[in-house]
């Protein structure tokens, strides 16, 4: 899989330039870049692409998924996805199987290493989720997450995504 190594990079310098804009979605980008930089230390520092994780975690939940329906679920565009899912056979993650009501189409499935791998994952995130709101009331909890679910919506509404 198109695996990289990432070294954790230290915060931005303050500048007098961004003192009097909100400091929140700074703050965001910065504990998304922890976050990211904590998978890969769990992973010895070798992180899976993240469309490849995209896509293994929709095959995950929906068992087998033809090639279409991936683009569809993942909205990456059709070369990048046949692209993805060669380099992810090849490396073991995934198998092509035949569909069983239409002879002729092939769908996509985990294989044993992609459901490990996938097992593997759901472990290291729910660690670092419970890192990153360690000391949290779950009141203040429902408060960040409805806080940051608005921040969401008002990027969305700008025209981001």
């Amino acid at each position: 899989m198109n695996q990289k190594r990432c070294a954790t990079l230290p915060p931005h310098p303050p500048r007098e330039e961004l003192r009097d804009i909100p400091l929140s979605p700074r703050l965001v980008m910065e504990i998304s870049r922890l976050l990211r930089a904590r998978m890969q230390n769990e992973e010895g520092g070798v992180m899976m692409q993240s469309t490849a994780r995209l896509v293994m975690s929709h095959l995950a939940v929906n068992g087998t998924l033809g090639q279409l329906d991936i683009v569809k679920l993942t909205r990456l565009k059709p070369p990048t996805v046949s692209t993805l899912l060669h380099r992810m056979e090849a490396e073991g993650y995934i198998t092509r199987v035949t569909d069983e009501h239409d002879h002729r189409a092939i769908r996509v499935a985990l294989s044993e290493k992609g459901r490990q791998f996938d097992r593997e994952q759901l472990r290291r995130l729910s660690t670092n989720d419970h890192q990153a709101v360690k000391g949290f009331s779950a009141e203040e909890e429902a408060t960040l997450e409805n806080l940051l679910l608005r921040m969401r919506e008002n990027l969305k509404e700008g025209g981001a995504e």
